[in-house]
């Protein structure tokens, strides 16, 4: 039997109030769907989290839930919902809830978003072997994006964007070398050895000085077999006389003073002037 509009609002505020369990985004949006027009869709930062794009603390630990309305109708009045208009776009599906699309998404987002933090969702959209978007395709789409809010935020992020990123760290870690005057590293660089065969694919890279940085989670230091791995897989590096520097998020506190010395001696020492 159907669920009817105001039990399916009761059941969306009884997840809301639960405050010893708290609803996921999830389970907020399968239980505010049940209520939802069919020309309605789920965008902003929920429609990120729903696509799996990563965002800041701040965002993801907000519970509200953001939905779309085609221009020119009443967003929905309802506690815990920031309604928008404007919903011009095709209305995709994923895992059964209405959402914006990934481009979409992104550029909703980028009211809310610092650079780093665009630039990390961008990357995000282009990741992977076989990724969705380019940052050519981003450049593209930010370039013909006039009088809106963020649009230059956009355009400076998709400038900054790179197919293959693995994680919002490497992005922040990468920005963070360029803006301190650091030659910009290559993502995911693939190290040979002599006869072509392969070495290792590495976090950031300059080929020219065959220095590399390899980001450590905490993955790495807990799992036993993984911290063996990394053993060997170092060495193997360094054998083809490739310097290796490794960081943590630690790294990237304190403004990072000592980060930017690590990596200057790997550059000079192997003849980076810049």
């Amino acid at each position: 039997m159907p669920i009817k509009p105001e039990r399916a609002a009761l059941s969306f505020r009884r997840l809301r109030v639960d405050r010893d369990h708290p609803a996921s985004i999830v389970e907020l949006a399968r239980a505010y769907s049940i209520r939802m027009p069919d020309t309605h869709l789920f965008s902003h930062a929920t429609a990120a989290l729903i696509h799996g794009i990563w965002l800041p603390d701040r965002l993801e630990a907000d519970r509200r839930l953001h939905v779309t309305v085609p221009a020119g109708t009443r967003a929905p009045q309802v506690a815990g919902i920031v309604g928008h208009e404007g919903a011009d776009g095709p209305i995709h599906r994923l895992y059964g809830f209405p959402v914006t699309g990934l481009l979409r998404t992104w550029i909703d987002l980028s009211p809310f978003l610092s650079r780093g933090e665009l630039v990390a969702a961008a990357d995000y959209l282009c990741s992977g072997r076989d990724p969705q978007h380019t940052p050519d395709e981003l450049r593209a789409v930010a370039a013909a994006l006039t009088g809106r809010r963020g649009c230059r935020a956009l355009r400076v992020a998709a400038a900054l964007a790179r197919a293959a990123v693995d994680s919002p760290q490497e992005t922040k870690t990468r920005l963070f070398l360029v803006d301190a005057g650091i030659p910009e590293p290559i993502v995911n660089f693939v190290i040979r050895n002599s006869d072509g065969y392969f070495v290792a694919r590495v976090d950031l890279a300059w080929p020219r000085f065959r220095v590399c940085i390899e980001y450590e989670g905490d993955g790495h230091r807990s799992d036993a077999r993984q911290f063996r791995k990394d053993i060997t897989r170092r060495e193997r590096i360094e054998d083809e006389d490739w310097r290796m520097v490794r960081i943590t998020d630690d790294d990237l506190k304190n403004g990072g003073s000592e980060l930017l010395r690590r990596v200057r001696t790997a550059l000079t020492d192997r003849g980076g002037r810049w």
